[in-house]
């Protein structure tokens, strides 16, 4: 028994669009590494050499063949964008409560 291609329209729509928006972010995550493809597997090393590549160029992948660092690199400093929470470097207080209860044995709950 055939099927009507009307049937199959919107499959082929939305497979259209997966694939559309599956090379769209791959485009956007070559484009945004400087026209180089993905890092992966990095370990400490790698990371470290990413902050520096940034301080001394401005870009995560920039590299440099200038043999002497520019001199606002000797003072700069790389911080990692945190997001704000209301929670930054606090635990909730039963948790943090029962961790000590089964630490210490001082069962605290007033």
């Amino acid at each position: 028994m055939p099927v009507p291609f009307e049937g199959l329209l919107p499959y082929a729509i939305m497979t259209g669009f997966f694939g559309l928006a599956g090379h769209g972010v791959g485009f956007i995550r070559y484009w945004d590494n400087g026209w180089k493809n993905d890092r992966f597997d990095l370990d400490r090393f790698d990371e470290k050499m990413m902050h520096r590549d940034f301080l001394l160029t401005g870009t995560k992948r920039g590299q440099t063949s200038d043999p002497i660092a520019p001199e606002h690199f000797k003072t700069a400093e790389y911080t990692t964008q945190r997001y704000w929470t209301p929670y930054r470097d606090q635990f909730f207080v039963l948790r943090e409560r029962l961790y000590r209860g089964y630490v210490t044995g001082e069962w605290d709950f007033s």
